[in-house]
Formats: C-alpha cells, structure tokens, sequence
C-alpha cells in the first residue's frame, strides 16, 4: 500500500522512517483508511481504498444512470401542437353537440312532413263532407220545394173537395131529394119497389 505524507516532513525524515514500527500482515478492511502520526505532531492519511470507494460508487451510479428511462424531450413546436390538440377536442365536443341538435331537427322535419300530410288529408277530406253537404242541402232545397208545392197542391185539392162535398150536399137535400120521392111514389103506383138509397149506389161503383 502506498502512503502519503504531509508536505510538512521534518529535516530527519530518514530518522523517523527508521524509527517506524514495521507494518507486519494488514488486517484493516479494503476500504478502510490508514493514518500515521509523525513525531512532529503531522498527521498523513493514506486513502487508497477511498479511490476505490469512489470508483466502485461512480460504476454503481453509472449502472443505475444507465438503467434510468430517458426523460422524454420536447421536439418541434409543442406549443402549436398543444393548441391543435385543445382545439380537436373542442372540434369533437361541439361537433357531437352539433350532431344530437341535427337528429332532433332530422326527427322533427319528419314529424312535420307527418303532421303536413295528416293536415292534408284533413283537408281533402274536409273538403269532400263540404262538397256532400253542398249537394245535400241542394237536395234539400229541392225537396222543400216540393214540399211546399205539395202543401199547395194540397191546398188547393182540400178546397176543391170542400166544394164537391157542399156540392153533394146541396144536391142530395135539394133536387136529388125531390126527384127521388117522386120517383119513389110514381113506382109504387105502379107496383115496382122503390129505388135504393144513393149510398147504396155510391158503395156499389166504390167496389167495382
């Protein structure tokens, strides 16, 4: 092992060299550091084993360095790059929202053209009881003229009647009466049977 000495070594550095106790078998650990004392109260510290140390950690750290991910570096404009990103997010947000407002007009346009047609067909058939009832109250006009034809005719067939049954009256009491006894006394004088009642008469032309 080699040591190393202060640069403060006494004039009898050969004396002291002499004097010192020869080192029999080292027992001192690989790592461990040796110190000698000088009479002249200098203390000389021998690190062989420190260097080892050292490169023994620096070949440790150089492992667990190598073993280390590498930190991911940012390359090209990453600003701009996070800027597109936010906006394609935003861009898929408001065209999903775009989206669901598209099927509800979509759903809504053809609930309308439904309820269109249905008017439509409303309106047709509107239009046709319009046109039947059209008809129907011009048939109804007719037939209340004929109504009011037939109360007229009524009327006036009611007044004729009226006046044929004065008519009978006046005759039957008046010249058929008169005309009917003599008749009635002429046949007995001359043994025939007298004639029948006029309503007798009347009920015979009534049946055939």
């Amino acid at each position: 092992m080699y040591q190393q000495f202060s640069a403060s070594t006494p004039a009898d550095y050969g004396q002291t060299i002499i004097n010192a106790p020869v080192a029999g078998p080292s027992t001192v650990a690989p790592h461990a550091t040796t110190t000698t004392t000088t009479t002249a109260g200098t203390t000389a510290t021998t690190q062989p084993t420190a260097v080892t140390a050292a490169g023994s950690n620096t070949g440790t750290n150089t492992a667990s360095h190598h073993q280390k991910p590498q930190p991911l570096v940012a390359t090209g404009d990453w600003a701009n790059e996070l800027v597109q990103l936010a906006k394609t997010a935003e861009l898929k947000k408001h065209s999903l929202t775009l989206q669901l407002h598209t099927a509800h007009i979509v759903s809504a346009h053809a609930t309308l053209e439904q309820k269109d047609k249905a008017i439509q067909d409303v309106r047709e058939q509107k239009n046709k009881l319009d046109s039947e009832r059209i008809r129907l109250l011009n048939c109804l006009a007719e037939i209340n003229a004929d109504r009011d034809k037939a109360d007229l005719m009524e009327t006036s067939i009611s007044r004729e009647c009226a006046e044929l049954r004065q008519q009978i009256a006046a005759l039957q009491e008046g010249e058929y009466s008169i005309a009917k006894r003599d008749v009635d006394r002429l046949r007995a004088e001359l043994g025939q049977p007298s004639l029948p009642p006029l309503q007798t008469t009347l009920d015979e032309k009534t049946s055939q």
